[in-house]
């Protein structure tokens, strides 16, 4: 893991434990609006807190609001954000806070947005300027920075729904250039590809856990390949606040992320058998 100053280093490992971490994203509604299970921010920090989860990736409006309940978790700020999703495209994209300004309100981390292979030079272009201008910020006061470098190409065969491996280990690659700390990104279900991709990439990979899907056992399975093949953890949202069980849902992906833990283990968990 590359941490360039000691501050850095003291703050990730609030993040990570024994190299490893669980995120429960809770940002959704500055997009979306409330989702069901959103509505109540602290509830879902203590939630994160008592099934075992590292670290909470959340806005500096809703911490506010869970303060009291934040624990020992890390805390990763999302400092940037995109119009409504009433309002356009999520592409287009503007800063919340500094890095300085969240490290006031008691960030350990900051996280930022960077599409690429969106097919507009100039939007993507201004992403790429944010990222280095954050970066920059960051490595001044010694803050960690998780980039979500996600492809957004659109590919000629309609059935290539996830971003292929090479565009996967540019979007890795970028972050490592760019000066940041981590990258979070998606899981493509190609577990030798993405081998490739993580091993180029010389910064940590967390799986990004997506939307939620028919197959609510599916997450445990492309964690458990994720995590065999370069991850070095899984922020999950959607598919935790969003399930029936939420508590189980942490505590199957926990096991896997931090006892190495089958993915037949972890649906027993999660089924509580």
């Amino acid at each position: 893991m590359i941490a360039t100053s000691m501050g850095k280093q003291l703050r990730l490992r609030r993040i990570f434990r024994n190299g490893r971490a669980l995120v429960l994203p809770l940002d959704h509604p500055i997009y979306f609006g409330p989702q069901r299970g959103t509505e109540d921010p602290a509830r879902l920090v203590r939630l994160a807190r008592e099934h075992g989860a590292t670290a909470v990736l959340l806005t500096a409006g809703a911490l506010r609001q869970a303060t009291t309940e934040v624990g020992d978790l890390g805390i990763i700020m999302r400092i940037d954000t995109t119009i409504s999703h009433l309002g356009g495209p999520d592409t287009i994209m503007h800063l919340l806070q500094t890095p300085e300004e969240a490290a006031a309100l008691g960030a350990d981390m900051v996280v930022v947005n960077c599409y690429v292979g969106i097919g507009d030079a100039r939007l993507e272009a201004q992403l790429l300027e944010k990222l280095a201008r954050v970066s920059a910020q960051c490595e001044r006061i010694g803050m960690p920075l998780c980039a979500e470098i996600i492809p957004r190409v659109s590919y000629a065969d309609p059935n290539q729904t996830s971003p292929t491996s090479d565009d996967l280990a540019l979007a890795m690659r970028l972050g490592f250039e760019y000066g940041c700390d981590i990258v979070k990104t998606v899981y493509n279900d190609d577990s030798e590809g993405f081998a490739r991709a993580a091993s180029s990439a010389h910064v940590p990979i967390i799986m990004a856990g997506g939307p939620k899907s028919s197959d609510d056992l599916a997450i445990f399975r492309q964690l458990k390949e994720a995590m065999t093949h370069g991850a070095c953890g899984a922020a999950v949202g959607r598919r935790v606040w969003g399930s029936p069980d939420p508590g189980a849902v942490l505590d199957a992906l926990r096991a896997i992320i931090m006892d190495d833990a089958s993915v037949a283990a972890a649906v027993a968990i999660y089924r509580g058998a």
